[in-house]
């Protein structure tokens, strides 16, 4: 009979002198981004399997180049229920062996080493084209992804607003019917564990089912949670830097809190100061901003005049004949340090990803509806402005995110280099993000 414990001792040893294959990298970072933009789709296990983080089943689907999205699930949810998923523990060494259980040990060598797992690591004697689970964790895990922080006690959950319960964190209007469910301000429930899950919810364990199911994900304002420390309302924001960050993750996207992370966002029609302009073409009315969270909190590191628009020049004379590009607002990891420009060639962070773009077919500078959308690569880079005026961006931007001065400019790449993901991978793809002010300041308006 195999010895569990031992075969468990042998996969910490595995996991603790595990190193990823370097050819492996680009894909794991499009692995990674996948599994983070469908992070609702996986968190449905939990709604099952509390104890399984979202991320372990985006790995079995990475492995099936996510395919058969529609059974996926159900499929996986049987096969879990076999192996008694119920069970698994939280650490690195564990849930690499429910891998290796999940998929029946197939193809182990004589070492015991499976390539369902272990491909793409030092553990297997070939040179792989394929990562397997362990890499994808390594990986995962070196980017700073983590379980969601939980409290387990009695608590007492009362809805203070109607809302909705639902089995993940996407918007309920992703959701089916079946899906979700509407809950009026009032409903009083008790509460065994709480998770803080993405996108400002909760994810609660209930003492007793509710609607037949036990696991609900809820808005976190929605709600009031007696009892927890976890779930404590947070404290509204009050600078701009903690605006910028509570209006990301109102949107759901990315931000970045580890040591030394840098988080780029730029920011149309504000001025340094922090209040708005009517951020008129052909002026340096923007801001280039990164963030880095020290001591959890976060911190503007530094801050630029910028534009998100193209000038006047090509906006009258643009170089595509459906318009000038003006970057759609939202979030990409789209760009790589690189080269920027012919007579006045500088380093930037050059676009290697598509982002979307309006396509200023009416020439008047801004976002109209109507016009075509675009998506692609279209050398949208981060450059410099080449110390223009403040009011004259003139031909220094034909759709780019371009920083008004060349020290400035210096700054920006300077302290982004820093970032140790860059450090570690040259190749790093770097998040960039743009927001409408106008809209930063209505969900978060000044003090």
């Amino acid at each position: 009979m195999t010895n569990t414990v031992s075969i468990l001792d042998k996969y910490t040893e595995l996991w603790q002198n595990c190193k990823i294959q370097s050819n492996l990298l680009p894909d794991l970072e499009k692995i990674a981004e996948k599994l983070c933009y469908d992070r609702g789709f996986y968190e449905k296990i939990e709604c099952y399997y509390p104890n399984i983080p979202w991320y372990w089943v985006g790995i079995l689907h990475a492995l099936t180049h996510f395919d058969g999205s529609s059974q996926f699930l159900e499929q996986v949810t049987r096969k879990l229920s076999a192996i008694q998923a119920d069970q698994i523990s939280a650490n690195s060494a564990a849930r690499l062996l429910a891998f290796d259980k999940f998929n029946d040990f197939k193809g182990k060598d004589d070492q015991g080493i499976t390539p369902f797992v272990w491909s793409g690591t030092n553990h297997t004697k070939t040179y792989d084209t394929d990562p397997g689970c362990a890499a994808i964790l390594y990986f995962l895990e070196a980017l700073g992804l983590k379980d969601d922080q939980t409290e387990q006690g009695e608590f007492s959950l009362t809805v203070a607003s109607d809302t909705v319960f639902k089995n993940c964190s996407f918007p309920s209007t992703k959701l089916l019917a079946n899906e979700k469910i509407s809950v009026k301000a009032g409903t009083q429930l008790q509460v065994t564990q709480i998770a803080l899950a993405d996108s400002h919810h909760v994810r609660v364990l209930l003492k007793s089912p509710f609607q037949d199911k036990q696991v609900w994900f809820i808005y976190g304002e929605h709600v009031q949670i007696q009892g927890s420390k976890l779930a404590a309302a947070p404290s509204k924001p009050k600078t701009l830097v903690e605006k910028i960050i509570a209006y990301c993750q109102k949107k759901g996207y990315r931000i970045d809190r580890e040591p030394g992370q840098k988080n780029i966002v730029y920011i149309e029609g504000m001025n340094p100061d922090g209040t708005l302009n009517n951020n008129a073409l052909n002026v340096w009315n923007d801001l280039r901003t990164v963030i880095e969270f020290k001591d959890g909190k976060p911190v503007m590191i530094g801050c630029w005049e910028a534009t998100t628009n193209p000038g006047k020049y090509y906006v009258k004379n643009p170089m595509n004949p459906k318009g000038a590009a003006i970057i759609a607002f939202g979030q990409y990891t789209s760009w790589r340090v690189g080269m920027h420009g012919h007579a006045s060639r500088h380093e930037a962070l050059v676009q290697c990803n598509p982002v979307t773009v309006h396509r200023d077919a009416n020439r008047n500078g801004t976002r109209d509806a109507g016009e075509p959308i675009d998506s692609g690569v279209f050398a949208i880079n981060q450059h410099w402005g080449g110390d223009n005026p403040h009011s004259d961006v003139g031909k220094w931007s034909a759709g780019c995110q371009v920083g008004r001065t060349k020290q400035g400019h210096r700054e920006f790449m300077a302290i982004v280099k820093s970032d140790p993901r860059y450090l570690a991978d040259r190749n790093f793809v770097f998040t960039a993000t743009i927001i409408d002010g106008k809209d930063l300041l209505a969900h978060f308006p000044a003090s």
